[in-house]
Order: C-alpha cells, then structure tokens, then sequence
C-alpha cells in the first residue's frame, strides 16, 4: 500500500521545530540574559552572529527597508510573541523603520534549498529574528 505524504504537516512541524532550535541558539549565544539587543551594525555582525548560532549561510543576503506597523493585527501579534519567547519585542519599535535581512541557510539536513534566516534590524540593533521554510 502506498503511503500518503502530508507535506504541508511536515513543513509546519519543520518550521517549529527550527523556531525551537533558533531560540536555544539565541539564549546559548547570550551573555547576559537581561540583555537583549544585539549591535549588529555591518553584515559581518549579521553573519557571525548567525554562524555563532550553528548557521552557515551565504553572506550575501536579501535586504528590505520595512517599517514595523504602528498598530499589529494578528500576524504581527502572533509574530511578536514567538519574538518575546526569544528576548524581542516588536512593540517597542512600533512605527519605526528598520531593514529586513534574509539569509539563505546552507546548512539544513534535508533542505538543500529554501530555508531562510530573517534578521530584523533597527538602527544596528537586531529586535527580531526567525528561520523559515518558503
């Protein structure tokens, strides 16, 4: 009998588990608990930080001036708090500019492709980050 593969089950639980992973990485690569911002303000930082992290990624990545809504609605709301899980918060950066970085992951068993590492930083401080699958 064949067997039928529920792929988007796989991704969803891929994806959690690699927000599980990047939050232990997060709070191994702190020095200080209370301190939760890191100074990232050249892309060497940025790819350090992320290779400290058990990352390799390509040092290129993609860049993306956003701006963090002045009000969340609930993908912003759900977003901040896997980011408060992780020592972020979205709030207050609330109608500031920042620039999004994405980094495509080398480095991911059974993933040779499409695994992301989003950094989000605001004024050469990173106040959120994430890996996903697209």
């Amino acid at each position: 009998m064949k067997r039928k593969t529920n792929h988007a089950g796989l991704i969803l639980l891929f994806a959690g588990i690699a927000g599980l992973i990047l939050l232990m990485l997060i709070k191994m690569h702190k020095t200080d608990e209370t301190q939760s911002e890191y100074f990232m303000p050249s892309n060497s930082y940025r790819v350090e930080f992320l290779n400290s992290c058990g990352l390799i990624v390509k040092p290129d990545p993609e860049e993306q001036e956003i701006t963090i809504p002045g009000a969340f609605g609930d993908i912003y709301s759900a977003y901040n708090e896997i980011q408060l899980s992780q020592g972020f918060d979205l709030e207050k950066y609330k109608g500031r500019a920042a620039v999004l970085y994405s980094y495509s992951v080398l480095n991911c068993p059974g993933y040779a492709e499409n695994v992301t590492a989003n950094l989000i930083v605001c004024d050469g401080r990173l106040i959120a980050c994430d890996i996903s699958l697209n």
